[in-house]
């Protein structure tokens, strides 16, 4: 059965229909979503329930997954998911200025996940266990749209430039108290340098840039994050953005080479939110 796409009314991102928990995950299959996936940048199944097992197996079909920082939320049985939730291991809600809180918090900046790695990653699956009445949707934004229509003063600003991304910087600006990384963790995630315009296989451009930038690399530091902010604002206006509501037992993909995404604020101390999170590791430098 050929996957079909239903494009959002933004033209971006499509929801996917014949993917079901029984279908077997062959080369057929992989090339569909692969091809759906670099068309719409955000891929969405809803209303079919996912174990872990199939979610690692879902993620392990695009290629190797990565094991993310932050140890103590990677899942007991699978450490390739990532737990992003507000339920603590006794079953309570966490308090707003608990460092698990704040580190959920700190996802509300828009960012792209794993730019902080030399090789970034290819995508990331989120799936939906359990979610807030209000709030806690996620949004997305079009970076291939945004450069495309990104003014020309500040083309000319972004063009030959590279970014300085580092996962220790944008950890230590979240928006509270976390308990310290290790020396040995921290030694893992080294800054590293990716050109501000990234030129996809296809020939395609976009921005890539987000939540995990510390610098311009060989600008004033800060007239360049002064800059950054300005592309940042610019490039997330309501007209590059899709806005997901999310529901029990929905799976989005998203590209992470071509797009940014944040949590929208809910009640965190107060309304449940269980996600599980597979991040498909990069095989190519940013250039």
């Amino acid at each position: 059965m050929t996957l079909k796409f239903e494009q959002f009314d933004n033209h971006f991102g499509a929801r996917i229909h014949g993917l079901h928990e029984g279908r077997i995950i062959d080369e057929q299959l992989v090339t569909e979503l692969a091809a759906g996936l670099t068309e719409h940048g955000v891929l969405l199944m809803r209303g079919e329930e996912i174990s872990p097992n199939r979610l690692v197996e879902l993620g392990r079909a695009f290629g190797e997954l990565e094991i993310l920082p932050e140890p103590d939320k990677r899942h007991p049985d699978h450490p390739e998911i990532f737990d992003l939730t507000n339920v603590r291991k006794d079953g309570a809600v966490v308090d707003f200025e608990e460092p698990q809180a704040v580190f959920l918090r700190g996802t509300e900046r828009w960012h792209t996940d794993s730019s902080f790695r030399k090789v970034p990653c290819l995508c990331t699956m989120l799936y939906a266990v359990e979610v807030p009445d209000a709030g806690g949707e996620t949004q997305f934004a079009n970076m291939y749209a945004a450069l495309e229509q990104l003014p020309d003063d500040l083309r000319e600003g972004v063009n030959g430039k590279r970014l300085i991304h580092s996962y220790v910087y944008s950890r230590a600006n979240n928006p509270g108290r976390m308990d310290p990384m290790s020396p040995e963790e921290e030694a893992k995630y080294p800054p590293v340098s990716h050109p501000w315009v990234r030129t996809h296989q296809d020939g395609r451009q976009s921005l890539y840039m987000g939540g995990h930038v510390s610098h311009v690399e060989g600008m004033d530091l800060d007239q360049g994050r002064e800059l950054v902010e300005q592309v940042l604002v610019a490039a997330t206006k309501s007209e590059f953005v899709y806005e997901h509501h999310w529901a029990e037992h929905d799976l989005v993909i998203w590209d992470n080479r071509s797009t940014l995404h944040r949590l929208r604020p809910y009640e965190i101390s107060a309304r449940r939110r269980i996600m599980r999170r597979v991040t498909v590791a990069g095989v190519d430098p940013v250039r």
